[in-house]
């Protein structure tokens, strides 16, 4: 297993708490080149000396090019936070539930999420009598990262991102995304309701006049389970006609 080689940088704070001067301090290591197997234990010391009276705080940092990584401090890891995951609908009709998510896992302690919309921080309701508040159609929670809207509308329109943050670190944004609002199309609905019923009717009296007509032979009992496929497959292809046909006539997508 591949050795890795470990930078490592040492901070001491100094509380002022009785000295302002924290000159009195001395730092060493037993080894400043720490090398260990991938998955294995590290040992890194830690040797101080300071004046007494003293109130120290210690600190381990992880130095990479792009900053620190990690801090390990009062016997817990701080871990800065990743990129995060944000689900955004592309789509969706006014009025109807919408609900987006933020999510990250890597960061210690757990990230707080702030969602924006058009490079705009969206406001949290703070209280239900404000202005504010009434003008606010959505539900932030910065612990979870959820964005809910109950009631969506097109002034909701718009593109979105989520920022992930702990303290510890550089914040990490997810990709923005744009989700559009569209209104119902109660007419267009109205349309489909009825041409569906005219079909079914044309379909009807289309079938009975057939048989009436006896484009549908009648053939030998033997016959009769084929003979009742074919009719039903030729009811079949005359609706499609039908249908077809109404939706050339009534122009619907």
């Amino acid at each position: 297993m591949a050795s890795r080689s470990l930078r490592l940088l040492l901070l001491l704070s100094a509380g002022f708490l009785s000295y302002p001067d924290v000159s009195g301090i001395s730092i060493e290591t037993d080894n400043k080149n720490v090398k260990a197997e991938e998955f294995k234990e590290a040992i890194l010391s830690c040797k101080h000396k300071f004046s007494k009276g003293m109130s120290l705080r210690i600190e381990w940092k992880k130095i990479q090019s792009h900053g620190v990584s990690f801090v390990y401090y009062k016997s817990q890891f701080t871990v800065a936070p990743t990129t995060p995951v944000c689900e955004v609908p592309s789509s969706a009709m006014t009025g109807t539930v919408v609900q987006m998510s933020c999510k990250e896992t890597e960061g210690s302690p757990p990230s707080e999420y702030q969602w924006y919309k058009n490079g705009v921080a969206l406001l949290e309701k703070t209280g239900t009598g404000s202005a504010r508040a009434a003008n606010i159609t959505y539900t932030m929670n910065k612990k979870s990262g959820t964005l809910l809207f109950n009631t969506v509308t097109k002034n909701d329109t718009g593109e979105y991102f989520c920022e992930a943050s702990n303290g510890i670190g550089l914040s990490q944004k997810c990709s923005v995304k744009r989700m559009q609002v569209d209104d119902l199309n109660v007419s267009a609905i109205v349309v489909a309701v009825v041409l569906v019923a005219l079909v079914m009717v044309l379909c009807g009296l289309g079938v009975f006049y057939a048989q009436k007509k006896g484009y549908f032979a009648k053939e030998s009992s033997s016959q009769k389970k084929t003979n009742y496929q074919s009719t039903s497959e030729k009811a079949s292809l005359l609706c499609s006609v039908v249908y077809l046909k109404a939706l050339e006539i009534f122009k619907v997508p």
